[in-house]
Parts: structure tokens; sequence; C-alpha cells
């Protein structure tokens, strides 16, 4: 679960701290205090989309920190250790910072991550419910997406098989209809990939051997200076009585001599003794390379000849061996994806046919688990919509197949959720049906069927109520508080009988500091609650019988919890 929540320059928000608990936190507040800011800054710790539009006016970064206790069971440590990020004791740091330059930088536990390693974490932390799960769910297309999250494990083993033969499926598809389509075009290709692998796999390219064959090159070229060139600096060095060395040694001897009548003699000493046997040293290395030089005037010729065949491979295929190299590869890998013989189109054909028909079969298994996970849907989400005052609304899953030569990569069905509101009516898709009010109803009642499997630590409500009073309105926080049994639960809400049934209200203002609006959040004691409550009741003006009001919803709230718990 989230446990502290740290914001610096994110929109209005100046500076802010905050700390969490498990169960249920109600984020109340008058309209445009800040508390969706809170919460869109939550969703950028967990891989939202960045902005520099986020930076609060007139700084250079924003940052946002949380701190995260997460169950010991959770897949979110499988995806820590398959980056190399250290974690211990069941808690997850996640840092990020965006500045005005659009440099976006993420860290978890300390170690840079890039945004989709965010995302494949914050996926196991937090989960934002507000507008657009009410898009989500306003989306037939995925309609099948949310059926599938309540089918059990066997229904996910198959669907991962069957989505993996689909990609397979897919692929050959593609393949047969290039074949098809540039019969022609990939016979020149293949010529003209044989003929530039055979031109790099022949001159058996090594990488960094133009360097060293120029360094040889250079050698032989200036073999003449090179070798008078030792064979006087040898002279110069060891030739008897005029070599440098001989006569260092002398000056040696001299030093020898009197070294011990003074400490300036022993270091003019010691510095001579050993230059002395440096430069013979010196005078045996160049020996050696006068014993060892040698010109052989057919290497040059050879060494030439290979810089020439290198040279015009850089030309054609890189500026560099290395890249030469790599051309090589890349036409190696292409030229078998594309390289077909007289049997090959019908081969493609025949894997495709078995690959449908594998396809078929196992989507309509999918298609029978389907069937049973909606009919099981279907009763809970009624259930649930009795208890939230929609006693009349029927909730049905509608399918129809697709046709058996074009499966989808879902399988072989269509979904779409149906909704008949009143006695009398008929189905209807819910995208067309459904008001404000009613689908914020229907989307809680997904949410509290799934929060007993879900693997997330938070879910935030993002004025999941909007549209809803009275009664409605405490079912709601009923329903709401239900989901804060299994999860942590941060709930942004204007209705004063879900605030009740927190256990923590924060409350969010906005004040002016130095001609600047800032956002302010305080965690409200049972005094203040009161006040706040009286003020969602009334609205402005805040009288006694109000406060009485505000002081018997919470005590009622509190009867709720212990009947629910």
């Amino acid at each position: 679960m989230l446990k502290k929540l740290i914001i610096n320059n994110f929109a209005i928000i100046n500076k802010l701290q905050v700390d969490f608990n498990g169960g249920m936190t109600a984020l109340t507040g008058e309209t445009g205090a800040g508390k969706s800011i809170i919460i869109d800054a939550l969703g950028l710790l967990v891989g939202s989309r960045s902005s520099i539009d986020f930076i609060r006016t007139g700084q250079e970064q924003l940052n946002v920190q949380g701190l995260f206790g997460v169950k010991s069971s959770s897949p979110l440590f499988a995806i820590l250790d398959e980056y190399g990020i250290a974690h211990e004791d069941n808690l997850v740091i996640i840092k990020r910072e965006i500045n005005r330059k659009g440099r976006n930088v993420c860290r978890i536990n300390n170690e840079l991550v890039k945004t989709n390693v965010l995302r494949q974490v914050g996926k196991f932390l937090v989960e934002i419910h507000g507008q657009n799960q009410q898009q989500e769910l306003l989306d037939e297309d995925n309609h099948i997406n949310i059926l599938d999250r309540f089918a059990d494990d066997k229904f996910q083993v198959d669907l991962a098989k069957y989505q993996q033969l689909f990609t397979e499926y897919q692929e050959k598809r593609s393949r047969l209809r290039t074949i098809q389509k540039n019969s022609q075009n990939l016979a020149q290709r293949i010529d003209m990939l044989k003929f530039q692998i055979e031109e790099i796999d022949s001159a058996q390219v090594v990488a960094g051997e133009d360097d060293k064959l120029e360094d040889e090159k250079n050698q032989l070229s200036n073999f003449e200076k090179i070798s008078s060139s030792l064979q006087e600096s040898y002279r110069g060095l060891s030739e008897n009585n005029t070599g440098v060395v001989d006569s260092l040694g002398n000056v040696r001897d001299q030093l020898e001599d009197i070294m011990d009548y003074d400490n300036s003699y022993k270091e003019l000493y010691d510095s001579v003794n050993g230059a002395y046997y440096q430069l013979q040293d010196n005078a045996a290395t160049i020996a050696d390379q006068l014993e060892n030089l040698d010109f052989d005037e057919n290497r040059l010729d050879n060494i030439q000849k290979r810089l020439i065949t290198l040279d015009g491979l850089k030309r054609k295929y890189g500026p560099t061996l290395d890249e030469v190299i790599d051309f090589g590869k890349k036409a190696h890998h292409e030229y078998s994806d594309i390289n077909i013989d007289d049997n090959t189109e019908a081969k493609l054909e025949q894997e495709i046919n078995e690959l449908q028909e594998t396809l078929t079969d196992l989507g309509k298994t999918l298609s029978k688990q389907r069937h049973k996970t909606a009919t099981t849907l279907e009763k809970s989400i009624n259930h649930q919509l009795k208890d939230l005052y929609m006693p009349n609304a029927k909730f049905g899953v509608t399918f129809a197949a697709l046709e058996e030569e074009s499966p989808s990569i879902n399988g072989i069905d269509q979904i779409r959720f149906d909704l008949k509101t009143n006695v009398g009516e008929d189905f209807k898709p819910l995208v067309r049906v459904a008001s404000g009010g009613e689908l914020s109803r229907v989307i809680l009642a997904f949410e509290a069927i799934i929060a007993e499997k879900m693997n997330v630590e938070t879910i935030v409500f993002d004025e999941i109520d909007t549209g809803v009073s009275g009664r409605v309105a405490q079912a709601i926080g009923d329903k709401i508080y239900k989901v804060s049994q299994f999860l942590q639960v941060l709930c942004i809400t204007h209705l004063p009988q879900v605030a009740a049934m927190s256990q923590r209200q924060l409350e969010i203002k906005k004040e002016t500091v130095k001609d600047k609006t800032e956002t302010q959040v305080s965690l409200l004691n049972d005094l203040q609650r009161v006040d706040a409550i009286s003020l969602m009741l009334a609205g402005t003006k805040v009288t006694d019988l109000t406060r009485q009001h505000a002081q018997e919803l919470l005590e009622l709230a509190q009867g709720e919890q212990k009947r629910l718990d």
C-alpha cells in the first residue's frame, strides 16, 4: 500500500508530504483545490505519461516520490529481480523527476529505470479509477478484456497459448502475402543479398583489421628510414669510446668515488646510475629491433591489396569494418527470412490452414469458458446492483461469433455488455442506456467483485460517485468500504455519506501564499471531520443543526462499518 507521498513543484502544489494508512481514506475539499492533482502525481509514480505542463509556474522541474509497502506474494518482486533492482523489507521507493527541457528521470529503489519498467511495476501497486475507466466501460471493444479479467487460471493459460499461436498465425499470413505480392521483387532482393553476403563472407573481415594493416604498411613503406635511424641510434648509444652509454658509465664511476662525502654527491650518483641502466636497456631494445627488422616486398604488396578490398567494402556497406560486419549479419538474417524455394508458398499455406484449425478449436474452448464466466459475472453484478439501489436493473453479457476464417487476438468471440434499468424493458447496449450515476454504480459493482482477486496494493476512486445522492450515496460508501477490506482505498468524493464511511479524511485546500496559489492537505480529527462534513451537507452556511446532522452521519457510518466488518 501507499505509505508516503512527497510532491514538489507539481501544478499548484509547492511542497507536500502526505502519510497514508490502510483501509479507506477520503480526500475532500472544494472543486479545484487540488484533489485530482494529488492523484495525477500518484499516477506519474506508476508510469502515466509525463508533461512539462505539470511543472509549477516559475519552477524548472517537478519531482514526486512514493514509499510503498508491498505484500511478499506480489508478482512485482519478480519484475524487480528481472531488472536487477534490489529490494528488502517488502518496501519499494519510486522517484520521478521532470524538467522543462523534457528530461524524464525514473528511479525504483534508487536504480534508474525506463518508463515502461515503471509501468510494469506500477500496475501491481496502484489502480486509478475515474473518467478513464468510464471510457473503458463505454468502449465495446474493451468488454472482452474486462470479462476475461474475471476468468479462472486455466482460462488465462489457454488464452496465453491461443494468443501465442495467433501471433504465429498472423506472421505466417503476412509472410505469405508478401511472397504472393512481391515474388519478382523478392527474387531480385534475394539475388542482391546473395551477392552482398558472398562479397562480405569471402573477404573474411575481422574487426580492427584495417587499423593493424595500416600500421604494418607504414612500417614497411618506411623501412630504410627506420633501419637507418635505429642503426644511428644504436651507434650513438653503444659504439666503443664514443658511445653515450660508455661515457655515462665513466661519469657514474667518478661520482661513485665521491658519493660518500656528501649527500648531494650521492643524489647525483643515484640519478646518473639510473640513467645509465635506462640507456643500457634502450640500447638493448634497439639492437633487438635491428635484428628483427625485415623487409618483405611481397608482404607490402599484399597489405596494399587487402586494404583496397577493405576500403571497397567500407564504401559499400559502412564507414567502419564493424558496420560492414553488422551489415553482413543483417543480410544473412534477411536472406534466411525471405529465401524461398518452389515449395515454400505451398508449405506456408498448409501451416496457415493447420494453425487456423487449431485456433478455431482452441477458440471454441475459450468461448465455452467465457460463457461460464459471463454467467457467474452476470449473477454477481446483478447482486451488487441491488445493493447499490438498482433493484430492477439487469446486467447481461451478449456473445457474437466471429467468422471462422477471421479469428482475433482474443479468440472467436465478440462481447458486449448490456443493461436494462427498468422492469419491462429490453436489454440494450450498456454504452447507450447507462446514465452517469448508473455507470458509476456498474463500475463499482465490477470493482467490488474483483477486489479480492486484484494484485494491486492500492485502488483510487476519483469522483466515481458523480451523479448520485441520497441513499444511493450511502450504498456507494458501503461498497467502497467493503473494497477497502481487501485493498487500500483512496477516494476523492464530494458526497458526505461516502466521506463519513472512511476511516480517515484528508481535507485539501487552496491558499494564496506570496501571490501564488498553493495546495495544502490536512488530516482531520473527529471535531474537524464534523465541520468538514457539515460544509459538504450545507454547501455554504453551516448551522448548529447541520453540525448535528454531520455528527449523526458519522455515528451512523461507524455503525455501518461494524455491520460490514
